[in-house]
């Protein structure tokens, strides 16, 4: 069986290294070819067809027009385009969980604004901090590991952080007081939750371990694991990390949804190689034609 590992030729760091290397010795015991291709190797004239193509492709990037252009020519993506685009869209995951009456924080979306101009009126933000009030939670569209989501205390400071972003698209969100610097990554693959590890982190309201945040193993409830499945389901992953938040009594909500999940930390926490999971699941998929 043929296959494509696509990976970003500009994200070249040992930490993702680490990632491509799991991901191929468990496409290995699966008895799988899976040969590691770049975005920039699988340029092409637009409109020209790529001139072959694998049995498939783990697609662990987020440049959304080649992976379009390849499911047009008939290629099966995991994940595919469209799962890939609105998990790295936070705007756009918003509005499908709140579609499918997934459990997220109370959002509203920045109106759009171009280059050079950023907001001469901030009206927009008297709309939202009537419902969200302060502290409130403001993330750019695109984004990861929490680097682009911020926290303003007040007014001044989210005008601050507006007023930097600029241009940028970004939602304001509803901060989760009972959820402050912690969350549970719920690891799901093949529509069924492999395994969970609790995220805190004691000096930053943002649990992520890339900033600092510490992980142990957790055992998720009935409800974050349906809260986690719902997400998947309702964005149409075939696998991914879904961060959810501990809401008032414990009722999750669901933070983010990682289309391509760095699960290192999860091997650590857990001893579960999610790169294992992931392959086997392609495996049966393909093998029933999907």
């Amino acid at each position: 069986m043929q296959s494509w590992l696509i990976v970003n030729p500009f994200l070249d760091t040992q930490k993702f290294q680490e990632i491509y290397g799991m991901l191929c010795a468990a496409a290995e015991k699966e008895h799988m070819e899976l040969e590691m291709k770049t975005t920039v190797q699988l340029m092409c004239p637009v409109g020209s067809a790529f001139p072959s193509l694998p049995d498939f492709a783990l697609f662990w990037d987020k440049d959304i027009h080649l992976a379009r252009r390849l499911e047009r020519q008939g290629l099966r993506l995991f994940n595919p385009a469209d799962a890939v685009e609105q998990c790295d869209n936070k705007a756009l995951t918003a509005q499908v969980l709140a579609a499918h009456h997934v459990p997220h924080p109370l959002t509203f979306l920045s109106p759009k604004t171009f280059e050079a101009m950023g907001y001469c009126s901030l009206e927009f933000l008297d709309i939202a901090e009537k419902q969200l009030s302060y502290p409130m939670v403001i993330k750019e569209a695109f984004g990861s590991f929490g680097q682009q989501v911020y926290l303003a205390e007040n007014r001044q400071q989210a005008e601050a952080i507006i007023a930097r972003m600029g241009y940028k698209d970004f939602i304001l969100q509803q901060y989760i007081p009972t959820s402050h610097g912690r969350d549970v990554r719920v690891n799901v693959v093949g529509g069924k939750v492999i395994a969970s590890m609790l995220r805190y982190n004691e000096k930053d309201f943002r649990s992520n371990i890339s900033n600092g945040g510490s992980m142990a193993p957790y055992t998720p409830s009935v409800a974050q694991e349906e809260a986690a499945l719902a997400a998947c389901r309702a964005l149409k992953l075939d696998f991914a990390g879904v961060d959810v938040m501990f809401g008032e009594n414990g009722t999750p909500i669901i933070c983010e949804v990682n289309s391509n999940p760095h699960f290192k930390s999860t091997l650590q926490a857990t001893g579960v190689n999610l790169a294992e999971h992931i392959m086997r699941h392609i495996r049966q998929v393909i093998s029933c034609g999907g």
